[in-house]
């Protein structure tokens, strides 16, 4: 479907909520709040035909002629339907920057799975679920040469935007819907990845990486045991599928290791690819994305102890859960540099016109808030909303927004951000602490993830996502978890070498952290201005 065309809703999908309707037919909407109709994401314009709400009443559009999603019920007479331009769109690489990485963190051709020749010409597909994202690459199996690499939204936004909502979508018998939904999803994108490396043969294997509730959906298994304490998961170890028990055109599925019931194996790929078991001085991965994962390894000299966190950060650093907040999409605000009083140069994702602000464009913009002063230290807003305005710059050209681009940040917004950067870093603290390691002992900090790739370290360290002690020693990785299933996917060595990291790395519970639980409050606050 065209980003202007409409969408006719059958008289057969009453008395069915439009949302769930949707998600169904292939036409998932972002519905970060999980369907409670309070983030207004899964807005969608109505060109005929009434809608009806919960009770059975009508549901009147807004003025703009838009209804929520999830407060929609399709009636008996059918209706046509406008699906706003993001919804659905391929990601560029912003979700799988760092491609090019995936070889060169380790030599993926050592030892082929199976242990003897592998065809010249045979084929795998590595795919790294992520709560908002995902990214997949296609490989020559007899190499490790990467393809193609294909990236889009997860369809599961439709039942909420962290693993929580939809782990409560499963509690309401909505497991198949979830599995079925990634699954589609998975075999377009390896079409799409096929189509782009022409006479590549269909993929033999396929390995798969994501936090443990991704897993288990993408497994369809419940995940009900990670959404209450004990947090117990129903695995944790490397499983083996058949891709037809799947609904997934490939023979073998493999399901790397995780490490804890919020530790998953894209964390685990990432330890893999920066090598940091076989460093000798203290190294940090962090992850940053809807969770914000962390492993701490102490390096050989120290015992080379694993130690890993998952912080709820939230959707917000993914873009969700901000008033105009969207994924790495063409036409995401990705950059903003402050040029002059209120006013802005900025880039968008693809240079397309501005259409939302993604993860590393927010950092950027309250970066430069704070320089302006019109955001304080304890994120207040001077002025509600504040609009970026300025210059859209191209490689060609520029283009003037004087009177704004029609992307705001508003009080709301802000806190949704001090939110997820204070889980970040008091987790990181707490885990440091946990460790018996000061931040200026660490000798190198891996940061992963899209966002992570094109986050800028300084306007991090200004807004407080980082501290500016391990500023000099960052080192972007891109997509680390995509990486590592490359690497599995072609040597058994490394799949191997991952199920150790997985039944090494030990966990700590930031809910018993009395450090976590002062930083968090401590690091709401954004630090001072640079002298």
């Amino acid at each position: 479907m065209s980003p202007q065309s409409s969408l006719s809703i059958p008289p057969s999908a009453a008395p069915s909520r439009l949302l769930d309707w949707l998600s169904l037919h292939g036409h998932p909407v972002a519905a970060p709040c999980g369907g409670r109709g309070v983030c207004v994401k899964c807005r969608v314009r109505v060109v005929s035909g009434t809608f009806l709400d919960a009770s059975g009443k009508a549901l009147l559009p807004d003025a703009d002629g838009f209804v929520l999603a999830c407060q929609a019920h399709c009636p008996l007479e059918g209706a046509e339907i406008v699906v706003p331009e993001t919804v659905g769109s391929v990601l560029t690489d912003y979700a799988v920057a760092g491609k090019k990485q995936a070889s060169a963190c380790g030599d993926a051709r050592s030892t082929p799975l199976g242990g003897g020749p592998m065809p010249k010409d045979a084929m795998g597909f590595a795919l790294d679920i992520g709560t908002t994202t995902l990214a997949a690459a296609l490989v020559r199996l007899s190499d490790g040469e990467i393809l193609s690499t294909v990236s889009a939204l997860n369809p599961q936004h439709a039942w909420g935007a962290d693993v929580i909502n939809r782990i409560g979508a499963c509690s309401k018998g909505h497991l198949e819907d979830l599995q079925r939904a990634v699954a589609e999803s998975a075999t377009k994108l390896l079409e799409s990845a096929m189509r782009k490396a022409p006479g590549a043969s269909a993929p033999l294997r396929m390995t798969v990486a994501g936090n443990p509730t991704m897993l288990h959906l993408f497994a369809g298994v419940s995940p009900e045991g990670i959404g209450r304490y004990p947090f117990t998961p129903a695995f944790l170890e490397r499983r083996v599928l058949r891709g037809a028990e799947l609904g997934l055109p490939v023979p073998e599925v493999v399901l790397l290791p995780s490490a804890g019931a919020f530790l998953g194996s894209d964390v685990m790929g990432g330890v893999l690819t920066c090598g940091m078991a076989d460093l000798d001085e203290p190294s940090v991965l962090m992850d940053i994305g809807t969770n914000g994962e962390m492993v701490l390894c102490a390096g050989r000299r120290r015992g080379g102890a694993l130690t890993g966190v998952s912080a709820a950060a939230g959707p917000a650093l993914e873009g969700a859960n901000i008033s105009c907040g969207t994924g790495g999409v063409a036409g995401a605000v990705c950059k903003v540099v402050r040029t002059a009083p209120a006013e802005f140069r900025f880039r968008t994702i693809g240079d397309a016109p501005p259409a939302g602000i993604c993860g590393c464009g927010l950092v950027d913009f309250i970066a430069c808030l704070l320089d302006e002063e019109t955001l304080d230290e304890s994120g207040l807003l001077d002025e509600e909303p504040t609009e970026l305005s300025g210059i859209q710059a191209f490689a060609d050209g520029t283009v003037p927004f004087p009177n704004g681009t029609g992307i705001a940040l508003t009080q709301r917004d802000i806190r949704e951000f001090q939110l997820a950067k204070s889980a970040m870093r008091a987790g990181l603290e707490a885990l440091l602490a946990h460790g018996g390691i000061a931040l200026g002992e660490v000798r190198r900090l891996f940061v992963a993830g899209g966002l992570g790739y094109y986050l800028d370290g300084a306007s991090a360290v200004r807004t407080g996502l980082l501290p500016a002690e391990l500023l000099p020693v960052m080192e972007t990785v891109g997509n680390s978890s995509l990486a590592g299933a490359v690497r599995c996917l072609t040597d058994s060595a490394a799949m191997e070498a991952v199920d150790g990291l997985a039944a090494r790395c030990g966990t700590l519970d930031l809910n018993a952290s009395s450090v976590f639980n002062d930083a968090f409050v401590e690091q709401m606050l954004f630090p001072e201005a640079a002298d």
